[in-house]
Formats: C-alpha cells, structure tokens, sequence
C-alpha cells in the first residue's frame, strides 16, 4: 500500500467513502481539534496551570514516571488540600463545596471551570472563522469526541449530547444528529477522564463502549 498520498487522492477517496454510505459520516475528534480552534493547553500545559501548590508538573510527572493520568491523580491529591483554604477559590469553595465527592473533585471542578469559562462566541469571530463556518454546515450524523471543553455543541447547537460511557451505553441513541463526549464534559465535572483510576475505570468498560458504537456506526 502506497502511505504517500496526494492531497487530492485522500479528498477522492473521502469522498468515495462518504457517497457510498447510506447514511451521513461520523466524525471523531481529539484534543488537536480544541488546540487549533480555541488554543487550549495540551495535557502538561493544563495540568500545569494548576499546580498552584507549591510543586512544578515535573514532580508529579516524576512520582508518577512521566505518566500524564498518574501524575494527574497525584496533583488533584494535593490540589483537593490546597483548594479548600486557598482564598483565590473561596468562592469556587462556597458554591461547589456540595459538590465534591472526593480528593479528585476539586482539580475536575476547577478545570471544569476555566474550560467553561471560555469565550466561544468570541473565538468564533477568531482566525479560523472559515473553516468553522465550513464545518458548522456539514451535514454529519453524530460526532464521537474526547474533548471536554463544549466547543462542539456551540457549532452544532441542535445536536443531542451524551456525557461519558455511561449516559451512552445506558441510553438509547437515534444515530442522527449527536454528540457523544466518551472522555466526559466540562458541564459535568465528575464525568471527566482525567486520572489513571479513571483510565482504567474507562478501560475496564471499553468492550461495552465499543460494542455500542459499532452498533450505532456500523461502518466506523
């Protein structure tokens, strides 16, 4: 098989590919996608911002042997103890304090936040306006996506949403016109994958999940 492909022959065969369906593609889109549009942090860039507590990212990266997940799990240890005292997040303390359920709730709870926090409308207006103008008018069935920021519903607003494995294998999909976030969203902290015990808790329920959408994409 040839790997150096023309421009012009990977748009020929999309295309193919898409007209011999019956049905509209599928598009899957990881973190490049959020990087490029709205210029957001890559994992060390993320977890960076938030090591607030005295020790740089590299600490953690080295506990946990430059393993991002792990050394997440070991920052939002630290950060839970930080957050609670810290008078930067006395008022993120006095809303949301009902809403941690443990040591990791504080560090999705802020990264939930800041992502929540963005500009969308703005960003729209931004350097890329073309191409997600383009995008916006595709005619897709359903996006499956990684990202967690809400990026993806502020392009196609009359999409259904469905945050993590479990509101995706619990529910009951119609193929057309979604979006499933399968690493969770920002609009529910506690559905993001962030730490390695969530790596695996998503590992261990990964047959499942791909069970699912290849029935709700049989030609993924």
């Amino acid at each position: 098989m040839t790997l150096n492909r023309s421009a012009s022959e990977i748009k020929d065969k999309l295309e193919q590919i898409i007209e011999s369906r019956q049905g509209g593609p599928f598009l899957f889109i990881g973190s490049g996608f959020s990087r490029r549009y709205l210029g957001l942090e890559d994992w060390k860039e993320l977890l960076s911002k938030l090591c607030v507590t005295g020790r740089p990212l590299e600490y953690y990266l080295a506990k946990a042997n430059s393993i991002y997940p792990r050394a997440a799990k070991f920052l939002a240890e630290d950060f839970n103890e930080y957050w609670w005292n810290a008078e930067e997040y006395k008022k993120s303390v006095f809303s949301s304090k009902t809403k941690i359920v443990d040591n990791s709730s504080a560090l999705r709870l802020e990264i939930s936040n800041y992502l929540s926090s963005l500009d969308y409308a703005a960003i729209q207006k931004a350097e890329y306006l073309n191409e997600i103008e383009l995008l916006s008018s595709l005619n897709v069935d359903g996006i499956i996506t990684t990202n967690w920021d809400t990026f993806l519903e502020q392009i196609f607003p009359d999409y259904q949403t469905y945050i993590g494995q479990k509101e995706l294998l619990f529910s009951n999909p119609q193929e057309i016109g979604e979006i499933y976030k399968i690493h969770g969203s920002c609009s529910n902290p506690e559905s993001l994958v962030l730490t390695s015990d969530d790596y695996e808790e998503f590992n261990r329920r990964n047959a499942y999940l791909a069970a699912k959408l290849i029935e709700l994409v049989p030609e993924i």
